[in-house]
This record gives structure tokens, sequence and C-alpha cells, in this order.
């Protein structure tokens, strides 16, 4: 079974290129420009994984993770985290129960690897 990947972004180019390379390595994956639409993803679906970019224009990455953490389907889901900022990075990632962060610009490469990682 292929596993399946949630890419909370909202930057259309960097959805685009994770998309295509998570996809072009055998995973499946969905993409919420939004925390709204993520959320409802969440509701609807199992994930192997989740990419969470920290700045939404709806809702702050620790809303989401927390959500993310009381689904039933998805309450124990590996969440890699995505910002720009590299300023406290760690402590943003361990504020939103994250198991790993990046930041942008990023490696698809390094992605990939951290999927192979954490998904399970």
């Amino acid at each position: 079974m292929q596993k399946r990947i949630l890419i909370i972004e909202d930057e259309p180019d960097i959805a685009t290129i994770v998309t295509y390379r998570l996809e072009a390595t055998g995973y499946q994956s969905d993409t919420a420009s939004n925390g709204k639409i993520a959320l409802d993803f969440i509701q609807a679906q199992k994930y192997n994984l989740v990419f969470l970019d920290y700045q939404l224009p709806d809702m702050r990455a620790q809303d989401i993770a927390l959500k993310i953490r009381a689904s039933e389907m998805n309450h124990n889901i590996p969440i890699i985290l995505a910002t720009a900022s590299i300023d406290d990075i760690a402590i943003k990632a361990k504020e939103c129960l994250c198991v790993d962060f990046l930041t942008k610009p990023f490696e698809p490469e390094t992605l990939l690897e951290m999927a192979l990682k954490h998904s399970r």
C-alpha cells in the first residue's frame, strides 16, 4: 500500500514541487492551501505524514497541529514543519508537536529523506 502524505502549504510553487517529488517517489499526496482545507482532509483520510507550513493565511500552525493530534484517525501522525524563518525554528517545531523541521528554501531531496525517515 502506498504511503499518503498531507501537504499543507499556501505557496503554490512550493506545493507543486513537493507534490511532484513525493509522487515521483511513489507517495500519494493531498495538498491543502490553508488550515480549514487541511483539517477537512484530516477528518476524511488517514495519513502517514504531514508536511506543515508554519505561516498559513487562516490558522496558526500550532492550532492545526493540535487539531491533528485531537483527530481520531491521525492523532499520532508525524508532522514536519517548514518555515522561511530560522529564528527559533526548533522551538516552533516543538510547539507544533513536530518530529522534524525544514527551513525554506529547501532541497526536495531533504524532504524525501525526512519522509522516508518519519512516514509509517
